[in-house]
């Protein structure tokens, strides 16, 4: 069966995007992962100085760039008082670089959608300790975790964890009700 040139070329763009992308992201991984060995304020010291300095829940945590330099990008969100901060911190030395502060609503609207309240309302009442988990998680699979983010699907509030260690790149997800954590299987 021969196809016709216009839908090989279409094919083939689609091929080289796939592999261009699975190598930038093997290389952002690798990027990330000197970073943090060359981090002077460690992840476990991020989310405890967000935890002493703004009340709430941290939802997202990733490694980023910032003005040329590594930088913790967290989200924090406040229920009690409607608030969201996305906070930049050097991983040099957990200076604070930014702060965008922000309501959770416009005019009475919510920006959270369902999902997201259920699983800060969960989170609120769990007794899931986010820096015992990252030691507990960098222990157990001899990797550092890079990323996590809370989420609810299925009924279920979790944090889903991105780990880089020697063995390559991990996805590790915990029960936020249990700490029950469970390896994402690779397919």
């Amino acid at each position: 069966m021969k196809l016709p040139i216009k839908l090989s070329k279409k094919i083939c763009v689609a091929a080289a995007v796939a592999l261009t992308s699975s190598a930038v992201m093997a290389d952002d991984d690798a990027l990330s992962a000197l970073a943090i060995k060359k981090a002077g304020f460690s992840l476990e010291q991020a989310i405890e100085k967000v935890h002493n300095t703004y009340p709430g829940q941290i939802t997202e945590l990733e490694l980023d760039d910032y003005r040329g330099q590594a930088v913790y990008e967290v989200d924090v969100v406040n229920l009690a008082q409607e608030q969201k901060h996305k906070l930049k911190l050097s991983l040099a030395d957990g200076e604070m670089l930014k702060n965008e502060s922000s309501k959770l609503s416009i005019l009475g609207v919510s920006k959270l959608d369902e999902d997201e309240r259920i699983a800060l309302e969960q989170l609120a009442e769990s007794e899931l300790s986010l820096q015992q988990t990252v030691a507990m998680l960098n222990s157990k699979y001899q990797a550092q975790v890079i990323e996590f983010e809370l989420e609810n699907e299925k009924g279920i509030t979790f944090y889903k964890f991105k780990l880089l260690g020697e063995q390559g790149k991990q996805r590790v997800i915990v029960d936020v009700a249990s700490g029950e954590t469970i390896p994402v299987l690779k397919h």
